[in-house]
């Protein structure tokens, strides 16, 4: 008999190779797999991309193969909008492969994008942890240690940055906005100037500095760094229009009392004979209005009309107690009621208060109701010109007014 006996040397041998050879033609169909789930990813087709990765992971876990398999997959649920997938994915992916810091990075930024703060907290510190040589992660981390308010930990991770790349106008950028946050204006605008200089097609560096800039109240700077934004035809510029608009003080513009109020008609009338400011100390309280004013003891609503330079807070307008309505004075108003003389006793006063105030929305227009009123004798006086206006109220964004122009008179027009 011929001895078929095998050595236990050759089984394990020829179990070996067995088990190579199969495991190199299920790697090498995993590799078709994943190149069939790039190409369908590329060409838009998401659903079908999936389903390539998930046949690439299954055939080859553990792999190369796999980890890009999951990492492609992760990225096509998210085009899907499918975040929760998306989610599972990069978690499956990091109980696979623990010690890769990008399936950490991508989490987090799916967790970023969803304001999951903590979480994405989280993650980007675990992938600066297993790669600390890494920029990219360093930077969304000092990102993300902004959001949570840690800016000295924040200015740590971008002074990294700087030291692993720089020719990258990143760091700059992130040290630029760390410096802002902590009221250091001129360090900020440092910093992003050389972030610029670094990289002149950086449009977020040219937002935080025009940010910077309208924080210093240097709007015409500010301005600059929109009209840059602006001819790159910038989708950004419009967040620094706003803001700039939403620091800027607000002021008077203007003011005029050309109409009345009529009481009877309850409406306002177009008139001449409107609050004239114009008119000087001594002037006939009924000459305001022959028609009302001329007898004893009588009484008119007027109208001033006072428009502002941007959107304000219709609330903070139309309370009549965040308006004043004065005499002016040397001191405080640059010129002095009656000029300074002794006032007659026939002087009518004009209570401090509004009896009402209106606001038009679409003019950023406000509408002054005060009463005139006539004496008994018939003879009441007014010195039209240096009555003052005053606002004291806010904006739309809760801005207190330009101390500059915050008031109207005849005599000194918006102060």
């Amino acid at each position: 008999m011929l001895d078929m006996s095998v050595s236990s040397e050759t089984i394990d041998y020829l179990f070996t190779s067995a088990a190579a050879s199969s495991q190199a033609r299920l790697d090498a169909l995993a590799g078709t797999a994943l190149g069939q789930g790039i190409d369908l990813f590329q060409a838009g087709k998401y659903n079908e991309a999936v389903n390539a990765f998930k046949k690439s992971a299954a055939l080859s876990p553990f792999s190369d193969n796999s980890a890009t398999a999951y990492q492609y997959m992760g990225q096509a649920y998210a085009k899907l909008e499918d975040t929760d997938k998306a989610i599972k994915t990069y978690q499956e992916a990091i109980r696979i492969y623990p010690q890769r810091a990008e399936f950490h990075m991508a989490l987090g930024d799916i967790y970023m994008e969803k304001e999951m703060q903590e979480e994405a907290l989280a993650e980007y510190e675990a992938a600066v942890k297993l790669d600390s040589e890494d920029a990219e992660s360093r930077y969304s981390l000092g990102q993300s240690y902004i959001k949570a308010g840690n800016l000295t930990q924040a200015r740590e991770q971008f002074e990294a940055v700087v030291r692993l790349t720089p020719i990258s106008a990143a760091g700059f950028y992130g040290l630029g906005q760390v410096a802002r946050a902590e009221g250091d204006l001129e360090d900020a605008v440092a910093q992003l100037t050389r972030a610029i200089r670094v990289n002149k097609n950086f449009e977020l560096a040219y937002v935080e500095l025009g940010y910077a800039y309208a924080d210093m109240g240097e709007f015409q700077k500010a301005e600059d760094q929109l009209r840059v934004l602006e001819s790159k035809s910038s989708a950004k510029a419009t967040d620094l229009g706003n803001y700039i608009t939403q620091v800027t003080m607000p002021r008077i513009l203007y003011a005029f009392g050309s109409t009345a109020y009529d009481a009877n008609l309850k409406r306002s009338v177009g008139s001449s004979i409107g609050f004239n400011t114009a008119l000087g100390p001594k002037t006939s309280v009924s000459t305001l209005d022959l028609s009302r004013l001329t007898d004893p003891n009588t009484s008119r609503l007027f109208e001033m009309k006072v428009a502002f330079s941007k959107d304000m807070d219709e609330a903070s307008i139309i309370n009549p107690y965040h308006w004043k309505i004065s005499r002016a004075t040397l001191r405080d108003n640059g010129g002095i009621y009656n000029y300074g003389m002794t006032l007659p006793a026939t002087e009518t006063f004009i209570r401090p208060t509004p009896v009402s105030v209106l606001y038009d929305t679409k003019s950023n227009t406000a509408t002054v109701r005060f009463k005139v009123s006539q004496n008994s004798t018939g003879n009441a006086t007014i010195d039209p010109h240096h009555i003052v206006f005053k606002f004291y109220g806010v904006d739309a964004y809760g801005k207190a007014m330009d101390p500059s122009a915050d008031e109207y008179a005849g005599f000194s027009g918006v102060a």
